[in-house]
Parts: C-alpha cells; sequence; structure tokens
C-alpha cells in the first residue's frame, strides 16, 4: 500500500483529504505543520507528500526543500493552496513538484495526479509529467 502524508494546518482539509485518500487505497499520515511534516517523512518515508503552501512551522516551498536536503528528493509533493497570488505557480515551479492544485480543487482531478505521481515515482526511468498534466488552477 503507497503512504500519502498529508501536510495541512487546516484539520478539517486534512481530514478530508484523508478519507478520500483512504477509499483510494492509500495509506495515510497527517501533519498539521511544516516541522511535524518533516519529522513524519523523515521516520515514514511516504511515497507522495500533498503539502500546503502556507501553514504554521514553515511554508510549504521551503519544507520541499529541506526534504530533498536531507535525502527525499525521489519523494513527489503536490501543492495545495488557497491563495490566488499570480506568481505561486511560478516559484512552485522551480521546485519541481508533482502537481500544484489551488482550493477548492477538482478531487478527481487530484487523485488522479496523486495516482500519476506515485506511478511516476516507482517506476525506473520515469519520465516527469508536464506541470500541464498536473497542475489544476480556478
Amino acid at each position: 500500500m503507497k503512504t500519502i502524508l498529508i501536510i495541512e494546518d487546516d484539520a478539517r482539509v486534512a481530514s478530508a483529504l484523508a478519507i478520500r485518500l483512504r477509499a483510494a487505497g492509500y495509506g495515510v499520515l497527517k501533519a498539521a505543520d511544516g516541522i511535524e511534516g518533516l519529522k513524519l517523512a523523515a521516520h515514514h518515508r511516504p511515497d507522495l507528500v500533498l503539502m500546503d503552501v502556507w501553514m504554521p512551522g514553515g511554508v510549504g516551498f521551503l519544507i520541499a526543500q529541506r526534504l530533498k536536503h536531507i535525502g527525499m528528493a525521489e519523494i513527489p509533493v503536490i501543492f495545495l493552496t488557497a491563495s490566488k497570488k499570480k506568481d505561486l505557480w511560478e516559484i512552485a515551479e522551480e521546485i519541481g513538484p508533482a502537481g500544484f492544485f489551488e482550493k477548492p480543487y477538482d478531487p478527481k482531478q487530484l487523485l488522479e495526479a496523486i495516482g500519476l505521481a506515485v506511478a511516476r515515482a516507482h517506476s525506473p526511468g520515469s519520465v516527469k509529467a508536464s506541470p500541464a498534466q498536473l497542475t489544476a488552477k480556478s
């Protein structure tokens, strides 16, 4: 069973994501902030990290960079944000996320992006999906 780490400070959003992911057959870990998320990632090495951009304990972009620096660059990261700032995708793109979704997002599109990212991460010699394939912006 593939495990998804949700790093999200809004407990209702995190719970809704966890329910959808478990229903789709994934194991789920949850962290309410970036520091807790880093600890869980280091201890459990999830198959994918689904992370809010703005949260306590570190901006999602910085947490993703930290994951890379501690030897977890192969773990795909999908960002979620309620922010409508136009430059966020450009900032995220520099990190190389597996996806970027603005809230409210389409749950079906998010699950598809997660499935693609996990499959690609575990396929030898895989090619990354293009940002257009894994990005949903309102």
